[in-house]
């Protein structure tokens, strides 16, 4: 071996130069193959951990005015609401090339009466009471006139009596009917700060419209009611035996309903909660649905962590969920945002009763989730509400058409579907292309990959560069050890000759060639080898991908607290790739040095040393 470095060295240029070169190849080669691994285990990280929804708006066709009167202004006042032709179904979305990954639904939630719990603090008794009252004067409630109570049908009172004076006006009411002394009224009001001029009380019980229904049937479609909108009913003997006394009473039944009132959402799949899907939301103990839970339909659920430490509830106890209305117009966030339950909806079904359940069963809590915002209030949700259940779509056996108390168009919050990351442009085409243009205009499909492309793009132009880098080193490499074994082994074909002829054995003749290229080859792969760590290294602190303006630290986000979530950290350097490359490419030297040297052997020494050997 010595014997066959001597002679390398005996052309110091050459081997320096071949040396030098091979140790760069291969630190370009190795640190090329370390970027392609790392940045491939990178873009597997980002697709197990995020995912690309959808989420779908139907837009109204026109706004119109609405107009109401302010006694205390004594004006009128108007409001824009949308108005829709039709409402289109979410069935437009099921077209060829949409390649879900989850179909597209549209989610009602449940109302459930949770008697004995917590829900409301307060509930909104103290705001819109049933009152039976009697005026004090006959007068025209154009402003807050003086009344005694004599009941409150909602909330019930103890010791009520008629004692007791409030102001009432009937608000909203432009030329209202007067209210004579010495009769008794009943009325649904609303409490409010007292505006008007020279008022006597600081608030006032203002008069609200009998509550229509907003019944649906399965279809969608408003079911008539004959409830004619007044704001008050006198009361007489036998009134509360009458088609209009008895809607008083189902009234007020179904107010102390509402007070105890909590909503359900049933899922599929929790990734297709926007909220879910942002981890503006997610479980922190406990479990979340299993498939076998979603599929079989487990009488289980998840409930928010202010309502379970409120009710004193914990990880497998049961809560009885009576649930007795579906809302098939908004999501919880709408009504039950904040805890408050302002309904747009009315709790009275088309016949003017109070709703009675549907389905009612008992659900273990296997998890609790939180919600960032001020007291588990889901700030920034669309869906989410204070005091939400989450349940299995399927444990929801019964028939629920005869409890429908809204229905309307999709709403982002109401209507998601995923898709796999990166096809977003593949869908949208595929979408211009089968759904008609007439239902195009009036949907909008908004995507969240919770910055997927951003990222996947950047990775994308990193491993390009590897793969760039690998090639160069590769051919490199190759080229330089073709150049390599043509000086040193090819073209010492008389030298050959000569060691033969001095009577050296063909295995002496190959260890006096080769081992001195595999050494001077090794020692060139193991220098450039370490090169490439070093330079590996330093690489990390590049923001080679484009992304500074996108990427941020997860250490203290709600990425890093959710237990759920796969981790993001850059791959580590296994030490891998910085023994098989340089032990294929110490082989491949080795193999094709013997290779060459056999074929000098093959010619007889006489033949050699008698040709001109160029």
């Amino acid at each position: 071996m010595l014997k066959s470095l001597k002679q390398l060295l005996r052309t110091p240029v050459k081997a320096v130069l071949f040396f030098l070169l091979m140790a760069a190849a291969t630190a370009l080669l190795v640190l090329g193959a370390n970027l392609w691994a790392q940045t491939q285990a990178q873009m597997d990280a980002v697709e197990k951990q995020f995912t690309t929804l959808g989420t779908v708006e139907q837009k109204p066709n026109r706004t119109q005015m609405r107009t109401g009167w302010d006694a205390a202004d004594g004006a009128y006042y108007s409001e824009a609401e949308p108005v829709y032709d039709s409402v289109i179904s979410a069935d437009v979305l099921d077209f060829d090339g949409a390649n879900y990954l989850k179909a597209p639904e549209k989610r009602p939630y449940y109302l459930a009466d949770l008697q004995g719990l917590a829900v409301r603090d307060g509930g909104t008794a103290l705001f819109y009471p049933v009152v039976e009252f009697t005026p004090a004067e006959t007068a025209v409630p154009d402003h807050p006139i003086k009344v005694y109570v004599q009941r409150f049908l909602y909330p019930e009172a103890e010791n009520q009596n008629n004692e007791y004076e409030i102001y009432v006006c009937n608000h909203w009411t432009e030329n209202p009917a007067p209210l004579e002394a010495g009769k008794t009224y009943v009325a649904y009001t609303n409490v409010i700060v007292n505006h008007h001029e020279n008022a006597k009380s600081s608030i006032e019980y203002a008069l609200i419209a009998a509550e229509r229904s907003t019944q649906c049937d399965a279809g969608g479609n408003l079911l008539e009611s004959d409830m004619q909108t007044r704001t008050f009913d006198e009361v007489t003997a036998g009134f509360y035996e009458t088609e209009r006394g008895q809607y008083w009473l189902e009234l007020s039944k179904a107010l102390s309903m509402w007070d105890t009132t909590a909503p359900v959402l049933p899922v599929t799949d929790t990734a297709l909660l926007p909220s879910f899907h942002d981890r503006t939301v997610y479980v922190r103990e406990g479990r979340t649905f299993s498939a076998e839970d979603l599929e079989n339909g487990a009488a289980v659920c998840l409930v928010s962590e202010e309502f379970a430490r409120k009710n004193g509830l914990s990880i497998g106890d049961k809560v009885e969920l009576p649930l007795y209305g579906v809302n098939e117009k908004d999501s919880p966030h709408r009504t039950f945002g904040d805890g408050s339950g302002l309904r747009t909806f009315s709790l009275l079904n088309a016949q003017n009763r109070a709703y009675t359940p549907f389905w009612t069963a008992k659900y273990e809590i296997i998890g609790t989730y939180y919600s960032v915002g001020t007291y588990g209030k889901p700030a920034g949700s669309i869906e989410m509400a204070l005091n939400l259940f989450l349940i299995p779509a399927n444990s929801v056996k019964a028939d629920f058409a005869g409890n429908i108390v809204d229905s309307g168009p999709m709403q982002r919050a109401t209507t998601s579907f995923q898709i796999p990351n990166g096809t977003i442009d593949d869908y949208m085409a595929a979408y211009n292309r089968n759904v008609p243009a007439e239902v195009r205009e009036n949907l909008e499909i908004t995507f969240d990959d919770n910055g997927y492309s951003q990222i996947i793009g950047g990775l994308l132009n990193m491993r390009y560069v590897a793969i760039i880098l690998f090639a160069a080193g590769l051919l490199s490499a190759l080229a330089i050890l073709v150049l390599l074994l043509y000086f040193f082994i090819v073209k010492q074909k008389k030298r050959t000759a000569i060691e033969r002829s001095l009577g050296m054995s063909k295995n002496q003749c190959r260890v006096s060639l080769v081992s001195g290229v595999v050494v001077l080859s090794a020692v060139a792969v193991i220098l450039g080898t370490t090169a490439s760590t070093v330079l590996f290294d330093k690489v990390q602190t590049f923001d080679l991908t484009g992304q500074s303006e996108h990427t941020f630290s997860t250490e203290y986000s709600l990425w890093a607290r959710d237990e759920n979530a796969v981790e993001t950290e850059d791959a580590e350097n296994t030490g891998v790739l910085e023994l098989v490359i340089p032990a294929a490419m110490t082989v491949l030297t080795a193999g094709l040095s013997v290779i060459l040297v056999n074929r000098n052997l093959k010619q007889e020494p006489i033949e050699l040393l008698s040709a001109r050997v160029e």
